[in-house]
């Protein structure tokens, strides 16, 4: 009997053991994956760059969650986004031009995100502009980047000719004149861009097309192009580099090289956008004493506008993002206070939802930009690579480099226009 009762006590034990070892097996196994757990991923598609510095920071402050970039050709990036938007559902956040965010929003392809308490930090002139385009009081992204054009300028140099700043027209081509008569050269862009050639054609025919406006429909409007003002600008364009106010060497310089070499003090003035700060060091500011002005053009019912506006470029939440939590986590971070000074520090590049700080007169020149009444470019003539092909898109260019006429000028648009 104490052999069956030991043999008893052995199966028992033996079973005990096993279901012990079974129960502690599956635990083990059930909570490997808290320890192999995917990171999510946020997929955005832009046209600009955002700052690594932003990308790791908020890697390192949610480890779970990883941002890919995927970053395209201005001029064609709208049909890589639309292309994506109908073939993957993987899009999480979409960089659009301020001119196309209606239409997006009428197309319902994005995540409404009022709920946010992060629009209080957000420069409320640049929260106006974006109800503004789309008609409604809901916010579907955070303002990006701002877009006003700066004329950059030597002051001592202005100082010796005793010339106004050049923030407008007249005194911008009054410039022009004086320091080419001197043997200076009067101005530094880079017109291997095309960017850069449609903004300079912007400044010096914005005061034409104000009357020549359009809707915030935002379509070219060519009526009426064939003015004696409209024609006298194109001829304003063709004539720069006739009357040497552009030197040879702007025809083959990219935007950033065109703006180190204003810094070098070769030029007397260089068009450049605010992000061009980025590249102002100390040992700049000690080889040239620089400042920056707005361009302004006059309207016949308003006070003098600057050409720009609060937001250039908008981040939109696509509403079909799985990760809609996750982006609205992300833009929080992006608009923290901490995360907009470790931007600053890394890039030191003007958006609408920071300021900068690099010398007190730029910053104070750039706020002065930025606080006057702006115009809508949706509302001036004005070629964007949002709504023409490649060809059209460099007409500004080709007319600076002579290498079409104004007349050609004019009749390329309205045949392009009439088709």
């Amino acid at each position: 009997m104490s052999k069956n009762f030991f043999t008893k006590f052995i199966l028992i034990f033996t079973v005990a053991v096993t279901t012990i070892l079974f129960f502690s097996a599956c635990t083990y196994f059930l909570s490997v994956p808290d320890t192999k757990k995917e990171t999510a991923t946020i997929n955005i598609l832009t046209y600009k760059n955002i700052p690594l510095s932003t990308l790791d920071g908020f890697h390192s402050k949610y480890p779970d969650y990883n941002v890919n970039i995927e970053r395209y050709s201005e001029l064609n990036y709208l049909s890589f986004l639309d292309t994506k938007l109908k073939q993957e559902s993987s899009i999480d956040i979409v960089e659009l031009p301020a001119e196309e965010y209606s239409r997006y929003i009428s197309q319902d392809i994005l995540q409404p995100i009022t709920s946010m308490s992060l629009f209080a930090r957000i420069n409320s002139s640049a929260l106006d502009y974006l109800k503004k385009l789309s008609e409604n009081n809901q916010y579907y992204g955070i303002p990006y980047q701002s877009n006003y054009l700066g004329v950059w300028y030597n002051v001592s140099l202005f100082d010796k000719y005793n010339l106004n700043p050049p923030d407008n027209r007249e005194n911008f081509l009054k410039a022009c004149e004086v320091f080419t008569k001197n043997n200076i050269h009067p101005l530094s862009v880079g017109l291997a861009e095309d960017t850069t050639a449609n903004h300079l054609m912007t400044l010096l025919t914005a005061d034409t097309f104000r009357s020549v406006s359009s809707p915030i429909g935002y379509s070219n409007n060519f009526s009426d192009i064939e003015n004696t003002d409209c024609s006298a600008s194109f001829q304003t364009c063709y004539d720069m580099l006739k009357n040497d106010y552009l030197s040879s060497a702007c025809l083959s310089m990219t935007q950033a090289q065109a703006f180190q070499a204003f810094l070098n003090s070769s030029y007397a003035m260089a068009l450049s956008p605010e992000n061009s700060i980025s590249m102002i060091t100390d040992s700049a500011l000690a080889q040239i004493d620089i400042n920056v002005c707005g361009f302004y053009t006059s309207s016949p019912r308003q006070e003098s506008l600057v050409i720009g506006t609060p937001v250039d470029s908008i981040l939109c939440i696509c509403k079909k993002s799985k990760n809609i939590p996750i982006c609205k986590l992300f833009f929080d971070y992006y608009t923290q206070y901490d995360t907009v000074f470790q931007y600053i520090n890394d890039t030191r590049t003007m958006t609408t939802i920071q300021n900068y700080s690099i010398n007190p007169e730029i910053s104070k020149s750039w706020e002065h930009i930025k606080k006057q009444r702006c115009y809508i470019p949706a509302e001036h003539f004005y070629l964007s690579p949002f709504q023409c092909d490649a060809d059209t898109y460099s007409l500004p260019r080709k007319l600076f480099y002579n290498l079409i006429t104004p007349t050609d000028f004019i009749h390329i648009l309205q045949g392009e226009h009439n088709e």
